[in-house]
């Protein structure tokens, strides 16, 4: 009968320390849950604070672009080539990213002298269907039936920020 009594208490602090163990391994997967939810919060926040600068960078790039179109537009006597007017666009000396902006301006001009010559050659005439179109007048054509930005850029396959682009310089 001792021996029983013994049995069965050893027994009873051994699942003692198996509840205890469980309860433990409990409250560990518990506090990382509540971590991995912080850094997530965390993480989102950061994410967000890129994607503003990225706005921010993309809007200062566009009204570069805009500057850029008016002085196009005015007559000039510099005989300075195109190429290398493009990379004379003031930028405050802390927001410098000559690369990137430089390639997107250049990028932009091809694009104009490309429309220009296509215009040049092509007489005013509508075109056949709307699968002959190219990307850039399939998004004119689509912003004017009412689409949205977002609508069309997974249409044409294409970044949002292009299409505003496109939709804003044409």
């Amino acid at each position: 009968m001792g021996i029983l009594l013994a049995l069965l208490f050893i027994l009873q602090i051994i699942g003692f320390m198996v509840m205890i163990l469980l309860y433990l391994k409990i409250s560990k997967f518990n506090n990382l849950e509540k971590k991995q939810q912080r850094l997530m919060k965390e993480m989102d926040q950061s994410v967000l604070a890129f994607l503003g600068e990225i706005k921010e960078e993309n809007d200062r790039l566009i009204q570069q672009l805009n500057q850029r179109t008016d002085t196009q537009m005015k007559p000039t006597t510099n005989s300075v080539p195109r190429e290398q007017s493009i990379t004379e666009v003031p930028v405050p000396r802390s927001k410098q990213h000559s690369v990137p902006l430089h390639f997107a301006l250049r990028s932009y001009q091809k694009t104009v002298d490309t429309e220009k010559n296509e215009i040049e050659k092509k007489p005013q005439s509508q075109p056949e269907s709307f699968d002959d179109l190219d990307d850039r007048e399939k998004a004119k054509q689509l912003y004017a039936e009412g689409k949205s930005i977002e609508d069309i850029a997974r249409e044409l396959k294409k970044g949002k920020t292009e299409i505003e682009l496109i939709i804003k310089f044409d």
